[in-house]
């Protein structure tokens, strides 16, 4: 259980990161300087932030109902 703490305190942290660039990088590209490319650079690491957080807490969870699992296989 301390990995699966570990791995998700990393995700969230750099999922927060990808998705706070993303975000500045969005506001500036769209209120800022109208460049499309830097609205476009800015949705894609907040879109991709985000696919990986979700990735990563279904990698988790999946680890886990298997731990779980196999503790029940063990005892019975």
């Amino acid at each position: 259980m301390k990995i699966n703490q570990k791995l998700l305190k990393g995700l969230s942290l750099i999922c927060g990161t990808l998705i706070t660039i993303g975000a500045i990088l969005f506001i500036y590209g769209y209120l800022v300087s109208a460049l499309p490319l830097v609205t476009a650079i800015g949705i894609g690491f907040a879109m991709g932030g985000t696919f990986i957080f979700i990735m990563g807490l279904f990698l988790v969870a999946t680890e886990e109902s298997f731990i779980e699992e196999n503790r029940q296989h063990t005892h019975t």
